[in-house]
């Protein structure tokens, strides 16, 4: 598991906000940089793998997001699935990263739990504790997803108390139905966007990421705020990546 904590990205993103945010009145209690309609890295979903939607208990149903229910007094831990809603999402990898935003006040409990469509058992279980940020499981070597099979992955976050547990969940399939073609010759935003028109969720991602984690360029960070909005998951305005040293 690999944690990276929030930085000030949020102050230079305002200052790019007024070149990438449509005119128009601004709607109070939202910050909005960039739209759709400016992103290169343009979303398609593969509409043949939309039956199994995303779930989640104590929170809004109907989104990749789950909150404990405690005091109205006390800020809620909360977890934000970095997947569109609604469907199986692609990887090519056998080995995929798959993230979420945790929102806390403090380090809570959570456990990360795969599972294989035709097993009863989990085929890969990770306990960890972590402080509010972004926070991403790679699959070890030893847990290889098998081409066209849809696994199903659970993030469970352990309350205060330890009397109620929420979780969030989505699915994730390997699929070997790439034409990215010579790969190596495209820039990361152009690697994105060819996963991204082919419905490969995972892969789009995670190339943004850690070509803003190596670059630190800003016009990736917007990409990926820009792919998260195209793909209707809603996630807190803090998110921001760490840059790698």
């Amino acid at each position: 598991m690999r944690k990276f904590h929030i930085f000030s990205a949020l102050f230079l993103l305002t200052a790019w906000s007024s070149n990438f945010t449509s005119a128009g009145p601004s709607t109070a209690g939202r910050f909005q940089i960039g739209s759709a309609a400016n992103a290169e890295v343009r979303w398609t979903p593969n509409p043949e793998r939309g039956s199994a939607s995303t779930t989640m208990s104590g929170g809004r149903r109907g989104t990749p997001f789950a909150a404990c229910a405690l005091d109205d007094d006390v800020p809620d831990p909360a977890i934000t699935l970095l997947v569109p809603d609604g469907g199986v999402n692609l990887t090519t990898e056998a080995h995929p990263t798959l993230s979420w935003y945790l929102e806390s006040d403090g380090v809570v409990d959570m456990e990360f739990m795969l599972s294989h469509p035709e097993q009863a058992e989990p085929v890969y279980t990770k306990e960890m504790q972590s402080a509010a940020g972004l926070v991403e499981v790679t699959l070890p070597e030893s847990v290889a997803l098998e081409v066209g099979k849809a696994y199903r992955w659970t993030v469970f976050v352990h309350c205060e108390g330890g009397e109620y547990t929420i979780h969030a969940r989505s699915f994730v399939e390997r699929t070997a139905e790439n034409t990215l073609g010579e790969a190596a010759t495209l820039s990361p935003i152009d690697r994105a966007n060819a996963f991204a028109a082919q419905g490969i969720w995972y892969d789009a991602l995670n190339t943004l990421v850690a070509s803003y984690r190596q670059e630190g360029n800003m016009a990736t960070l917007l990409e990926i705020r820009d792919l998260l909005r195209q793909a209707d998951t809603e996630v807190p305005l803090e998110l921001s990546l760490a840059i790698e040293s």
